[in-house]
């Protein structure tokens, strides 16, 4: 009898430590694909100094192309043409004007960007087994409110030092100058449109990422996803979400940069109301192939570095 009880208890315990391993097994597995804080925070910051660091000159054209009406800088709306009118002005250096403004900001705001968006989307269930676009949409929306409460400011200072509308002597010179003219206020002129715009924005783009990546690597495990996976998967979401969402973009820049223009808006509806009355739909398609071009490459190296630096930790 003791020794059948022995054997059972034995028998038991072997049980247990098996359905452990499982577990453990199981618990690491997920580990490895939702990633921790830590590797999210620093991969974020990488990923988004090297994107908009990357993709800077593109960002100055479509900067140019929306922010000018008809006594602009160049009436050639186009690409070439406008990037010939910057260089001609104000040379190469013209196309990296804000810069640093941009490297100051990206870091801290894509490190809460990307360690918001895997919390939420963990909390959500999107890491289960299966497409969860609702889950992904939400995580991304709300990682946008936060992250855009950093990022806003630094775009504001980059647009006005891009156009080059005022002479400023530096990133610090444009940041004094604007605080002694707006306060506040003036880090955060088109914040509603920033939120506007990148609510939806940010919506699209992960849930086509994520639903592209889905398509991209069917039948292929998560361990086995390469690096022109995530290319790819990137690429496509940034085409479709800076697509769909220009209109919003040129109001917001046009609010941004209105102190060194001719043209004053009260807000975002009447952004929108003008821009249509005045221009139509080419004004709302103001600089949409740069940033098309902009945002598909951007979002290519960002999501790339993003997972190979997430793979690291």
């Amino acid at each position: 009898g003791i020794n059948a009880e022995y054997g059972g208890c034995l028998l038991a315990h072997k049980r247990m430590e098996f359905v452990g391993e499982l577990l453990e097994d199981k618990n690491e597995g997920e580990m490895e694909e939702w990633g921790s804080p830590i590797s999210h925070l620093i991969a974020g910051a990488i990923a988004g100094t090297a994107e908009h660091v990357g993709m800077y000159p593109i960002d100055t054209i479509k900067t140019h192309m929306q922010a000018y009406e008809n006594a602009n800088l160049t009436k050639a709306n186009t690409i070439i043409g406008t990037t010939k009118e910057i260089i001609k002005h104000r040379g190469i250096p013209g196309l990296f004007k804000g810069v640093s403004a941009v490297a100051a900001g990206a870091a801290p705001a894509h490190a809460i960007y990307f360690s918001t968006y895997e919390f939420f989307k963990n909390q959500f269930g999107g890491f289960e087994k299966g497409h969860h676009p609702i889950a992904v949409s939400s995580a991304g929306c709300i990682a946008t409110i936060l992250s855009d409460a950093v990022l806003t400011p630094m775009d504001a200072i980059k647009q006005k030092m891009q156009l080059g509308a005022r002479s400023y002597n530096g990133l610090f010179d444009c940041v004094k100058s604007t605080y002694k003219q707006y306060n506040l206020k003036g880090f955060y002129a088109g914040y509603t449109t920033t939120l506007t715009m990148n609510i939806p924005y940010t919506a699209i783009y992960f849930t086509s990422y994520e639903s592209l990546k889905q398509i991209i690597t069917k039948d292929i495990k998560h361990s086995e996803h390469t690096i022109w996976h995530h290319l790819l998967a990137g690429s496509g979401a940034g085409i479709l979400s800076a697509a769909f969402t220009n209109p919003l973009d040129v109001a917001k820049t046009r609010l941004q940069t209105q102190s060194e223009s001719v043209r004053s808006y009260s807000g975002m509806n009447n952004a929108l109301k003008s821009i249509w009355i005045e221009e139509g739909v080419a004004g709302f398609c103001r600089g949409v192939r740069p940033r098309m071009i902009s945002h598909s490459v951007s979002a290519a190296i960002c999501w790339a570095t993003y997972e190979f630096i997430k793979k690291m930790f």
